[in-house]
């Protein structure tokens, strides 16, 4: 009797990312069985495997959660944390929901450097994510669309479903709050420092609002 056809996933992305994460699981293993006193020559391959899981799931956590991170020190920290663990998860995905947890724990811990520290030449100012990151989610979803993605207020608007009157008022009042004190270089490059009018509300150049 002939086998049946094997199934093929209706995800093929997700079927790639898995066999990839299986790649890397077998890499860590293998540095697992290296000789303690040897790791330290075999951390540069394995992180090298284990970064761009790390930094992917960064960016889920800054994107669903809007805030700001010194992303080279989460990555270095991560990656630390991840080489104490007896093995990886078995899947990706919850190897993601692990280092959402590990990050949103850290910022929340008034404690904690992660989220209030200087970063890199490129990465927000340790003053901007502190204030950044305490701020409501409601308010930090406009701040951040708005600032780090560069949304127009037409396009934040539509993104959050609130009128366009409503987030250039609100715009103006959030940053109002976050940047008094702030210097120049606590705002990284690329980024779109809202413009307040008279009136203390966001105005945009008018190429962008056309």
């Amino acid at each position: 009797m002939s086998k049946p056809p094997a199934i093929q996933s209706r995800d093929p992305l997700g079927q790639r990312l898995q066999e990839e994460w299986e790649v890397t699981s077998e890499a860590y293993q293998a540095f697992l069985g290296v000789p303690a006193r040897q790791r330290f020559q075999h951390l540069g391959a394995l992180f090298e495997k284990l970064c761009p899981w790390i930094e992917r799931a960064i960016r889920g956590v800054t994107i669903r959660h809007f805030i700001l991170l010194p992303t080279e020190m989460a990555v270095a920290r991560l990656f630390a944390k991840t080489c104490r663990r007896e093995n990886l998860p078995k899947s990706h995905v919850i190897y993601q929901i692990w280092v959402e947890s590990s990050i949103l724990r850290d910022v929340a811990n008034p404690k904690d450097e992660l989220g209030a520290t200087n970063g890199v030449a490129g990465e927000p100012g340790a003053r901007l994510q502190q204030r950044f990151n305490r701020l409501p989610y409601a308010d930090r979803a406009l701040l951040y669309l708005y600032m780090v993605e560069r949304c127009s207020v037409r396009e934040v608007s539509g993104y959050t479903g609130i009128p366009q009157a409503y987030a250039i008022e609100n715009l103006g009042r959030i940053w109002t709050q976050v940047q008094e004190g702030l210097g120049e270089h606590d705002l990284p490059n690329g980024w779109k420092a809202p413009v307040l009018g008279p009136e203390g509300c966001v105005r945009e150049r008018r190429r962008e609002e056309e």
